[in-house]
């Protein structure tokens, strides 16, 4: 029997009592090739004779020195540093496993490694490379390379966008809860301001700090399982951020596009005062704020030597616009209504927005999309609350003039909206989510115009009733939950089924529909247990007033301030 190995080249070597040339050739080509990582696993062949039978080769090469590519595409490595010649040919990356710096060291005779290509870093020691070994001068003029023990412990970041905008991991953890909590799904009308947000962060100090503020809020101030010495970190992290963000603002300058950062600082603002429940805060923000925005549209006018209603607005500035007319025009909601008590309001200020912006003659007479619905339908409830009724004058029931023009202009909405209404009702099992929106927009015009009528005659017993659109809402959530529950996470859910449901919630005080809505509440904990917002609203509609703890009313606050921003508030215009 002859014993042979197999070099890492695929060649048989002869063994060491073999005294032909060849050997002597294959001991040059080994002293050629000592640079070279060899292979840690030996492969014997063992003959028996002349006809003994070949042994198949393995499909796939037994290497643990290779590669991650090549051993992917099972193909044979090289092991060349810094890329194998089989990943460079087809333009890959290599990847080595960490244990090959154990194979990496140099055999245990006395030959000097040469090594090429070493970093410039240098110590007491010697100089580092970067296959976590230390290369050391020799006075032949040549190197070693020694394995560091224990291995490389050092932190190697790549510099990329990320740690070049965020100082440390802590911020961008925040500013990843702020993104986790900024999400709104697709079956409640959109925030455009809301959704651009995230993405002018990266390039304005002051709104990335701000984010992370109301990121590290989030923990202190609407988390019920942070409590304690936890919660009080966590605020005392936001307050970090908070005195961060008014450090950049000082620093932004008086520039025309400063005015505009600035009034979108205060927006953010606005939200963490709404969620640790300081409405005198917000209020303040709400007024700078619009100053602010007033005088930058006025500048913008100036400059371009058109109206409000020709100047061309860019996506932050009409997001912009949008979001005051609207803050100026409803009331704020404190509390929901969760339980069934009474919803107390907050009306944070009342400025006529838009009166040369949207004329309300102008109004198309189809909607195309449900964005475009929204921007129509509050411009329309703010001409009928700071056009045709000014709340500082009384306004006399027996003129009929100005009720009628209510009515005109709410009906000329409707008509607008009827077709897109039917369109999303026609393809409901193909497109759930827009149809819960329209339903929303409905039922908010129905409830409208319920209110217009008993403001106008306080005795009417005849009114639009907006049950059965809540009851096919409850419909088309439920259908939606039991269909996705399965490939959604519970944030998505709450998305998309919850905050529609706590509409529904806030609005009706209807028994019998708040008694669907419960069933399809229970079914979303039962599916995601207690960590849903399904199960905070379930907890709130089984409390008092008075039992409900502070978390849970943060959150309920925080919910009603999204229903807010999006106009799906009150809905009710108060005459008078």
């Amino acid at each position: 029997m002859e014993l042979a190995i197999r070099s890492p080249g695929g060649g048989v070597q002869q063994t060491q009592s073999d005294p032909s040339p060849q050997s002597q050739s294959a001991s040059v080509r080994s002293n050629n090739k000592q640079n070279v990582p060899k292979s840690n696993v030996a492969v014997l062949d063992v003959r028996d004779g002349p006809n003994a039978t070949k042994r198949q080769r393995a499909k796939t090469f037994k290497t643990r020195t290779g590669c991650k590519e090549c051993k992917r595409r099972k193909v044979k490595c090289d092991e060349g540093k810094p890329t194998c010649n089989r990943c460079k040919a087809v333009g890959l990356e290599c990847h080595f496993p960490l244990s090959l710096t154990a194979s990496s060291r140099p055999t245990a005779n006395n030959t000097t490694t040469t090594v090429s290509t070493i970093t410039n870093k240098t110590n007491k020691l010697g100089r580092l490379n970067s296959y976590t070994e230390i290369i050391r001068d020799t006075p032949a003029g040549g190197a070693i390379a020694t394995a560091i023990p224990g291995g490389d412990t050092r932190i190697l970041v790549v510099p990329d966008y990320v740690t070049t905008v965020f100082k440390d991991q802590t911020s961008w953890d925040m500013f990843s809860t702020f993104l986790f909590t900024n999400e709104q799904g697709t079956s409640l009308p959109h925030n455009t301001l809301a959704a651009i947000t995230p993405q002018i962060a990266h390039t304005n100090p002051a709104i990335r700090e701000m984010c992370c503020a109301v990121g590290a809020a989030v923990g202190a101030f609407t988390a019920p399982h942070v409590i304690g010495e936890a919660a009080e970190k966590a605020q005392q992290l936001s307050l970090m951020y908070y005195n961060r963000t008014i450090r950049a603002v000082r620093a932004s300058g008086t520039g025309l596009q400063s005015l505009l950062q600035v009034a979108h600082v205060a927006v953010i603002f606005m939200v963490y005062d709404m969620m640790r429940g300081d409405m005198k805060a917000a209020t303040l923000h709400f007024d700078h704020a619009s100053r602010l925005l007033i005088t930058y549209f006025g500048k913008r006018c100036e400059q371009e030597q058109v109206s409000l209603s020709d100047l061309k607005l860019d996506a932050l500035e009409s997001a912009m616009f949008d979001m005051f007319q609207r803050l100026s025009t409803y009331s704020w909601p404190l509390e929901l209504g969760i339980n069934g008590d009474d919803r107390p309001d907050f009306k944070g200020g009342k400025r006529c927005w838009g009166r040369h912006r949207y004329e309300i003659y102008n109004m198309p007479t189809s909607f195309r999309d449900l964005d475009e619905a929204l921007r129509w339908w509050d411009v329309t409830q703010h001409h009928i609350s700071h056009h045709l009724f000014d709340h500082e004058a009384v306004v006399d029931t027996e003129s009929k003039a100005a009720w009628e023009k209510a009515f005109t202009v709410l009906d000329n909405w409707h008509r607008a909206f009827v077709l897109l209404y039917r369109s999303t009702e026609d393809y409901q099992y193909d497109y759930p989510h827009r149809y819960v929106t329209a339903c929303i927009f409905e039922a908010l015009y129905t409830e409208c115009l319920s209110s217009l009528h008993l403001q106008l005659d306080a005795e009417t017993k005849v009114l639009p009733d907006a049950r059965p659109i809540w009851r096919e809402i409850i419909r088309t959530t439920r259908r939606m939950q039991q269909e996705l529950k399965e490939t959604i996470d519970w944030n998505v859910m709450d998305n998309m089924v919850v905050k529609a449901l706590v509409i529904v919630l806030f609005k009706c005080r209807d028994a019998e529909v708040r008694k669907d809505v419960r069933v399809v509440l229970e079914e979303a904990v039962a599916w995601y247990g207690q960590s849903c917002l399904a199960a905070v609203m379930l907890g709130i509609m089984t409390m008092k007033a008075n039992q409900i703890p502070v978390q849970m009313k943060n959150i309920e606050r925080a919910v009603g301030w999204h229903l807010t921003s999006i106009g799906c508030g009150p809905g009710v215009i108060s005459i008078g």
